[in-house]
């Protein structure tokens, strides 16, 4: 009896420790991004794409960012255009594991008319740069400069927005989801 409590003891220490080093070395939320990941994999989460054509909020367009150069680039002049916007942190496990698929669905339909603004919500900005570096997506990626614009509220990340060309939010989702699907690419194109 004794042998076995030692056995458990053991066991759950190692545990414990495994846990502990993945915290220390910020391991754990690239891992829990790579067990995420496995999930959209499966298509089991989709985002809903079901358009509410009453009551749509139009976006702010009078919104400064900043890419990974330093350049500021003011929403304004993506009017016109259909607008996928992802709000994201390198912190956030569900925001890694979608970033594949979103990488791939950029790629996809590059050289359509639709533009692909990546908000990090990181305080260190050079996190989420060195990070997409790293991963070598294609992708470009911003943070917001001045207020955050009201339709862009959210209380969860990840979400993405889904703006139509008349500025109209089209979609959007909150929480990760595999966005490279046949589905999902005649829902952005139907907007064009």
């Amino acid at each position: 009896m004794k042998k076995a409590l030692k056995k458990e003891i053991f066991q759950y220490g190692i545990i414990a420790l495994v846990a502990l080093l993945l915290y220390i070395t910020g391991l754990h939320t690239q891992l829990i991004g790579h067990i995420q990941r496995v999930v959209l994999a499966t298509g089991l989460i989709r985002p809903n794409t079901e358009q509410t054509l009453e009551n749509r909020a139009v976006l702010d367009l009078d919104l400064q960012l900043q890419d990974v150069n330093g350049k500021a680039v003011h929403l304004e002049q993506f009017r016109g255009k259909v607008i996928f916007i992802n709000v994201w942190a390198t912190w956030c496990p569900p925001c890694l594991a979608e970033m594949p698929n979103i990488n791939q669905l950029y790629q996809d339909l590059t050289g359509e008319d639709i533009v692909f603004l990546l908000l990090s919500v990181d305080q260190d900005f050079s996190k989420a740069t060195s990070y997409i570096a790293a991963q070598d997506f294609q992708f470009p990626i911003y943070q917001v400069l001045g207020n955050w614009p009201t339709a862009l509220n959210s209380s969860s990340i990840p979400t993405t927005f889904v703006i139509d060309k008349s500025g109209r939010i089209a979609m959007e989702h909150r929480g990760m989801a595999k966005y490279n699907t046949k589905d999902f690419k005649a829902f952005l194109r139907s907007l064009l």
